[in-house]
């Protein structure tokens, strides 16, 4: 009986001698195994593994490659109103923003100011009261009642259907003008870029020459400028 349970006892502590082998050999090859992972990992610095990433993320922060480009859209997109982020203005050099830039019209006229105009009206004046002569010529290129109402001082009549008829008599002056100046009333009026047209195009006056009043009469009286009443001829 008593060698029996010898026996027992024997086989009991040689079954728990194998399991303490076995967990210490398991444990050992895996200190080993994770020694040589991390050597290679520290040897191979291009392809190396970062220990402090998370290459598992979770699925609840997860996202797929197109429900990210929406959501990038979506937060780029500019709020309604936002003229800014829209490009419905234009920013000027000093920062500062303009809702339009004019600009000219490309038609080939030269296009004058009121305030060049102003000042060749003045240098023509004077060249006339002392010579009687003036290398600035205006010419009125709207109908016949209307220049008789008031025009630029100095200015001939000109009406723009009618040039064909008139342009012979007016031309000998026209010719001698370094400035030929024309206008008509302003607002929608297009007779002045008319007429200016036909005169270089089809009487032959240097097209260097002729020139646009831009402000046209109704600026010119706007300026409370010198206005002459009825026909006039120099």
């Amino acid at each position: 009986m008593n060698s029996d349970l010898k026996t027992d006892e024997s086989e009991s502590a040689g079954d728990s001698n194998c399991v303490k082998s076995l967990l210490t050999s398991t444990l050992l090859l895996l200190v080993i195994s994770a020694t040589i992972g991390l050597t290679i990992n520290t040897l191979r610095p291009g392809n190396k593994i970062d220990l402090s990433r998370d290459y598992f993320p979770s699925r609840a922060s997860s996202v797929v490659p197109g429900q990210r480009a929406q959501q990038e859209n979506e937060t780029s997109k500019p709020e309604e109103g936002d003229l800014s982020s829209q490009g419905n203005e234009v920013s000027s050099g000093n920062g500062t923003s303009d809702e339009s830039i004019e600009t000219v019209p490309d038609d080939g006229m030269q296009r004058l100011s009121f305030e060049d105009v102003r000042d060749h009206f003045e240098t023509g004046e004077a060249e006339f009261e002392s010579s009687g002569e003036s290398i600035v010529v205006f010419v009125d290129a709207r109908v016949k009642d209307q220049y008789e109402d008031g025009h630029i001082p100095g200015s001939v009549w000109l009406y723009h259907y009618e040039s064909e008829s008139l342009i012979d008599d007016l031309k000998p002056q026209l010719e001698m003008a370094f400035f030929v100046i024309v206008y008509c009333n302003g607002g929608d009026c297009e007779d002045s870029l008319h007429l200016a047209s036909d005169l270089g195009s089809l009487y032959g006056l240097p097209p260097e020459n002729i020139y646009v009043y831009e402000g046209r009469f109704n600026e010119w009286k706007e300026m409370q400028m010198p206005i002459t009443v009825g026909t006039e001829v120099r």
